[in-house]
């Protein structure tokens, strides 16, 4: 089994188009994959067909003593999806005072044996950040760290190195790894700190990277993802290839370990 964890560095870099995508394109090639949202904000449902309404998820069950598994969805495209779900105001207290529901999941998800099947877990940064999370982002193959080729994220990334040991602790193990989204390489700007984190990444930066495309856009209004909106568009193209490099890196990994 391999279980990735996607996060952004900072509000509106893409870990949630990013999870949802690449989630299709692993699909696309015959991968048995579960998306799962781990982020409170419920947003991942929206690129797997779930109604706006529809409140069912993994964290409400927990938080109620019933099984997580019946909050599964699997989308008119054949992805599979655990939605977090909505809560109310009290199951929101008390899901913030403590991280054990999340390490509960973690746990339960890990005792899938099947070793072709693939868990993409979307989280929030903070997770990589707080001590009593450690088990769980030591679960996974692979963090990944969406960035955007700008000032804010250059500022951002090198506050983030340099205050968190727990960061420290993941470049360590090997397993994390940061992937440019929302490129413009028509932009100077796009292109210079592209050329930066590519100098200073070196091969923590994903060689593959996903550039702005209005069709990523368009396809989450129409409750779907870039593959199956829009097949030809560039996303689509950047996903495919995304996705062909997260199966042969994790598999070249898992063969070595």
């Amino acid at each position: 089994m391999k279980r990735l964890l996607f996060v952004s560095l900072r509000g509106g870099c893409g870990s949630t188009t990013v999870t949802a995508n690449l989630t299709q394109a692993l699909a696309k090639i015959n991968k048995q994959v579960l998306a799962i949202d781990v982020s409170s904000e419920n947003l991942l449902r929206l690129h797997f067909g779930l109604p706006y309404e529809e409140q069912d998820g993994w964290a409400g069950r927990v938080l109620s003593n019933d099984t997580w598994v019946e909050a599964g969805y699997q989308s008119p495209q054949g992805a599979l999806l655990l939605p977090f779900g909505e809560l109310n105001a009290e199951q929101k207290h008390r899901f913030a005072q403590s991280y054990q529901y999340l390490e509960a999941l973690g746990r339960s998800t890990l005792q899938v044996t099947d070793a072709e099947k693939w868990q993409l877990f979307h989280g929030d940064m903070s997770y990589l950040m707080t001590p009593e999370m450690n088990a769980f982002v030591e679960s996974m193959d692979m963090v990944f760290v969406v960035i955007n080729a700008d000032a804010m994220n250059y500022a951002a990334l090198q506050t983030a190195v340099r205050n968190t040991p727990e960061i420290g602790h993941i470049l360590e193990s090997g397993k994390l790894r940061y992937i440019l989204n929302q490129y413009q390489p028509e932009t100077e700007i796009g292109r210079d700190f592209m050329l930066v984190f590519k100098k200073e990444l070196q091969d923590l930066l994903v060689p593959v990277f996903m550039h702005r495309d209005t069709a990523l856009t368009e396809c989450v209004a129409n409750l779907t993802t870039v593959q199956h909106y829009s097949p030809t568009s560039q996303a689509a193209k950047d996903y495919q290839s995304l996705a062909f490099w997260c199966v042969s890196t994790i598999s070249a990994a898992t063969s070595q370990g």
